[in-house]
């Protein structure tokens, strides 16, 4: 999945709080969902219902990014540091 779509790319900051959400939606007969709901935004992935190595590997990638994501937020929470202030979409490592 390397690479985008040529043309314009949307963004969307999302601010996390303590009632942001991170929901994994298993389903039998369908591909599963993810959703995400923060500053009163919810974003759902959705993967087509014939899957191919790539929504595999896209997944893959997303719970890693996450993991790391996570282990960042708990060494700075640990730290007792702030984490430094950010305009949407400045400082990120894609």
């Amino acid at each position: 999945m390397a690479g985008r779509a040529s043309g314009r790319m949307s963004a969307l900051t999302l601010p996390v709080n303590a009632k942001a959400t991170a929901k994994f939606l298993p389903y039998r007969s369908r591909t599963p969902l993810f959703s995400l709901t923060a500053g009163g935004v919810m974003v759902t992935l959705t993967m087509p219902e014939r899957l191919s190595a790539a929504e595999v590997e896209f997944a893959r990638v997303l719970a890693a990014q996450a993991a790391a994501y996570a282990v960042e937020v708990e060494r700075l929470y640990r730290s007792g540091r702030k984490s430094p202030g950010r305009s949407a979409g400045k400082g990120c490592v894609a």
